[in-house]
C-alpha cells in the first residue's frame, strides 16, 4: 500500500510539471505579444514620423521652385526621426506633379530592412519588417482660416508681390485702377473690409470663389484686439483673403474671394489698437496715423505648413504644404 502511494505521488509530481511547462508557453506567447508586439508599434511611429518629415521636407522644397535631392532630403529626415538614427528609404515617388510620396522602412543596428525580435523566436517568429508610408502635396491656398479677417480688393495686390512696403487702408484707396465705390471713401457704405467672424471669434474660414459677408464698422470684429492684433504680430507673415468683386451695404455687404495673398505685417492702426504705425525708418509714407485705418506691410512669397489650409486656389504668391495621406 505505501508503495502505492509514492507511485501515486510522483504521478502528480509529473503532472504539475506538464502543467507548469504548459504554462510558461502561454505566458512566454504573452510576453512575445506585449514585448514584440509594442516594439514594432514603436518602430512604426518612427517611421511614420520620418517618413512625414520627409515628404514634407521633399514637398517644400519642390514648392519654392527646387526639388533638389528628393532621396538625400528623405534619407536624412528619416534617420533624424529614429532613435538609432538608422532607416531604409525608397526612392520618392510622385504621384503627381505636384504631390511626393515616401517610403521609409525598418534597419537595425546590422543594416539589415528587418527587426529583430526578443520573445517571438520561441514561436518560430525571428524578425518582422515595419514601414511607413506619408505623401505630401503642395499648391496655392484654396479655403483656410483667415487669421487676421480682412479682404483686400485684389487691385491693391497687383503688381505688390515684392514690391516693398505699403500701408493698405481699410476704408478705400484712392489710386487710379482701385478708386473705392463709396462716395464717403469706405470700401463700401458701412462697410471697412472686415469679414463677418462668428460671435465672440477673430478667425473664420474662407474658401477661394466663394462670397463671404462683411462686417460694419472700422472697429476690429471679435477678440481680434486682444488674442490676435498684439506686438507678437510684428513681422510675422499671414494669409489674407484677396476679393475681385464686392457689393451690398452695411450689414448686406459682400466680398468674392479671389484666393490668398501673404502679407508681412510690420504694423496697423484701428481705432482703440495702434502698433509700429508712425511710420518704418527709411520706407516713405509707410505711416498710418490720424484719419488712417489699416495695415502696414508687403506682400511676399510663402510657404506655410499649416494644415488648415487646402490647395488647388489661384497663385497670389502664397504655397501650402500638407500632408495627404
Amino acid at each position: 500500500m505505501r508503495r502505492m502511494i509514492q507511485l501515486l505521488r510522483r504521478g502528480e509530481r509529473g503532472g504539475i510539471s506538464v502543467i507548469v511547462a504548459l504554462s510558461l508557453v502561454v505566458l512566454l506567447g504573452a510576453a512575445a505579444v506585449a514585448v514584440d508586439t509594442g516594439a514594432l508599434y514603436a518602430e512604426r511611429a518612427e517611421l511614420q514620423s520620418g517618413s512625414d518629415a520627409a515628404a514634407l521636407a521633399i514637398a517644400q522644397d519642390c514648392a519654392i521652385g527646387s526639388c533638389g535631392d528628393p532621396g538625400a532630403t528623405a534619407q536624412t529626415f528619416a534617420n533624424s526621426n529614429a532613435k538609432d538614427s538608422a532607416a531604409n528609404v525608397d526612392a520618392p515617388t510622385f504621384p503627381t506633379p505636384t504631390s511626393v510620396r515616401v517610403r521609409a522602412t525598418t534597419r537595425d543596428s546590422g543594416g539589415t530592412g528587418s527587426l529583430a525580435l526578443m520573445f517571438a523566436p520561441l514561436m518560430g517568429i525571428d524578425e518582422e519588417t515595419v514601414s511607413a508610408t506619408s505623401t505630401a502635396a503642395w499648391g496655392n491656398p484654396a479655403g483656410g482660416p483667415a487669421m487676421l479677417p480682412l479682404a483686400f480688393s485684389y487691385c491693391v495686390f497687383d503688381g505688390m508681390l515684392g514690391g516693398g512696403i505699403q500701408v493698405i487702408e481699410t476704408h478705400g484707396v484712392d489710386t487710379d485702377d482701385c478708386v473705392s465705390p463709396s462716395p464717403s471713401g469706405q470700401t463700401l457704405p458701412g462697410n471697412f473690409s472686415w469679414l463677418s467672424t462668428p460671435s465672440g471669434a477673430c478667425e473664420i474660414y474662407v474658401n477661394s470663389d466663394s462670397t463671404v459677408s462683411g462686417s460694419t464698422g472700422a472697429s476690429i470684429p471679435g477678440d481680434c484686439s486682444t488674442s490676435v492684433l498684439n506686438a507678437s504680430l510684428v513681422g510675422e507673415t499671414v494669409l489674407l483673403p484677396v476679393y475681385d468683386e464686392l457689393g451690398g451695404i452695411g450689414a448686406g455687404a459682400y466680398y468674392h474671394i479671389r484666393g490668398w495673398a501673404a502679407f508681412k505685417i510690420y504694423g496697423w492702426r484701428f481705432p482703440h489698437n495702434a502698433v509700429n504705425n508712425t511710420g518704418i525708418t527709411g520706407v516713405p509714407d509707410s505711416s498710418c496715423t490720424g484719419s488712417c485705418n489699416g495695415i502696414i506691410g508687403e506682400f511676399v512669397e510663402f510657404t506655410t505648413l499649416d494644415d488648415g489650409f487646402t490647395v488647388g486656389g489661384p497663385d497670389l504668391g502664397a504655397t501650402v504644404v500638407a500632408l495627404t495621406e
